[in-house]
């Protein structure tokens, strides 16, 4: 029974290091830049041990995409679902205020920059097809269920206007999350990014004027260059 227990032990032990190393270089160097050596050797284990536990370097990557994905996801639509249960329905602030917060109340280092936060950065600038299969099997359920909110919070817009807008939305929480130094190097450190809360309170009425925009009129020229 020690044995066992001992065995588990080293199991779980070495799965960990593997997922830590994984997680830390791939967030720095993406996904292109990182060899099985490169973790491997971050996490003090035999590269064949990446292959056993994971499969190979996409293997790990999905899971650790997908572990930060669950409790995010789930964060999310707990939100969304209290705001809705309101008896006229959540408010543009509050859809917003469910998908946003818990985005950014995630682990941040000591940089204040959020590691999963700068992966996902680092990985749409390789525009894999990975990435964007990742994408889809983790956030496309929950993305849907968001932009119904959005639409039925603002009947006058098409909904190609709110899924631009939605567009916007993400990346003003990468950006946040990959590149906070650059704020706070001009507000001289007034501005903090890894202060999740006061983020949050500033980008959400931001987003929410955006949202709340006229629908977006396209020009003559540009409708009549479609149609040709």
């Amino acid at each position: 029974m020690k044995k066992t227990a001992a065995l588990k032990v080293d199991v779980d032990s070495s799965r960990q290091k593997i997922f830590a190393s994984a997680e830390r270089l791939f967030a720095d160097r993406g996904f292109n830049g990182v060899s099985v050596r490169d973790i491997a050797n971050d996490a003090g284990v035999n590269p064949a041990l990446v292959g056993y536990y994971f499969g190979g370097k996409k293997g790990l990557l999905s899971e650790v995409y997908t572990r930060h994905c669950m409790p995010l996801n789930q964060e999310r639509m707990r939100l969304l679902k209290k705001f809705c249960q309101a008896k006229n329905g959540p408010t543009l602030e509050q859809v917003l205020d469910a998908f946003i917060r818990p985005s950014l109340a995630v682990t941040v280092d000591h940089h204040g920059r959020s590691t999963f936060t700068r992966l996902r950065a680092i990985l749409s600038g390789e525009n894999s097809a990975l990435l964007e299969k990742l994408i889809a099997d983790n956030f496309d359920q929950s993305s849907r269920r968001f932009v119904d909110a959005l639409r039925r919070c603002l009947p006058h817009l098409k909904t190609e206007d709110i899924l631009w807008r939605f567009h916007f939305l993400l990346g003003a929480i990468y950006y946040t999350g990959a590149g906070p130094h650059r704020i706070r190097e001009l507000s001289k450190g007034r501005c903090d990014p890894s202060d999740a809360i006061a983020s949050a309170e500033q980008m959400i009425p931001f987003l929410a004027a955006g949202f709340r925009a006229p629908r977006t009129v396209r020009s003559s020229a540009r409708s009549s260059q479609r149609k040709h």
